[in-house]
């Protein structure tokens, strides 16, 4: 079972992915007014890296955020499945990714 828990730390929230208690992926990001902003993302696995952005996303929602934002260099097709658009920073806005259907669960 995976599982996502989130730290919060002094400059940002980390949302770590947990295989049993392995760890499997982690995302960091802050949130600031209504945009949140992944800082870095590293997971190998895309499916669980879709499930870390929508933690992510989740987590900053709860919190008001309105906007996620990625730089391009994070970019990865579970991004892209959620919606996130644009040139060097890709967006999307938080509930319309949220309302996506979950694309593991269709295999």
């Amino acid at each position: 079972m995976i599982r996502f828990v989130p730290f919060e730390k002094e400059n940002c929230v980390e949302v770590v992915a947990y295989d049993s208690e392995n760890p499997a992926g982690t995302a960091k990001f802050n949130v600031e007014g209504f945009n949140m902003s992944f800082i870095s993302v590293k997971c190998t696995d895309d499916i669980i890296l879709e499930g870390l952005a929508r933690a992510s996303m989740n987590y900053a929602a709860n919190r008001n955020a309105y906007i996620a934002k990625i730089s391009k260099e994070f970019d990865a097709p579970a991004f892209r499945r959620l919606g996130f658009e644009g040139e060097k920073i890709l967006s999307v806005e938080i509930p319309e990714a949220l309302m996506s259907g979950c694309s593991g669960c269709h295999q």
